[in-house]
């Protein structure tokens, strides 16, 4: 249920906004004013709840935060950065990609070996074959003098 819609007010709107709103619309659909009609008595019951809701401050922005939560996205994040378990699908790692393709010599994110560097850490050369950069197997078989 939209809160906003029921009241017919912007998200943007102020306190004595809403307060008019609800005064207009709870005149409007009063059940004295409506005898018999248990539609009119259901929508005031609404308007009621909304009001209650958005005229509260604290109210109206926890209100807020599940509304935009629900619609999948955080007032939060869009303010510079990411809140309370918010998911970044497209993160940009920037310098610190750099450096683990600097220390591990291939790239976190599926790209080549960086530019300049001609070997891996162990030795071989970058672009060897080798399909888990990280693979111990070679180490292990050396440690266990396997080889």
């Amino acid at each position: 249920m939209d809160y906003y819609k029921i009241l017919g007010v912007p998200k943007e709107a102020d306190e004595e906004q809403i307060k008019q709103a609800y005064r207009r619309m709870a005149k409007k659909y009063h059940p004295d004013l409506n005898p018999d009609n248990p539609q009119a008595e259901a929508r005031f019951k609404d308007i009621v709840e909304a009001y209650e809701t958005l005229g509260d401050a604290e109210r109206r922005k926890a209100y807020d935060v599940k509304q935009d939560k629900a619609a999948g996205r955080s007032r939060e994040a869009g303010q510079g950065g990411a809140k309370d378990g918010d998911f970044t699908p497209n993160m940009d790692f920037g310098a610190f990609t750099k450096d683990m393709e600097k220390y591990f010599g291939f790239s976190f994110t599926g790209g080549s070996a960086p530019q300049g560097q001609g070997s891996a850490p162990n030795g071989q050369k970058a672009g060897s074959g080798k399909r888990n950069p990280l693979d111990v197997t070679e180490m292990f078989e050396t440690f266990m003098k396997m080889k």
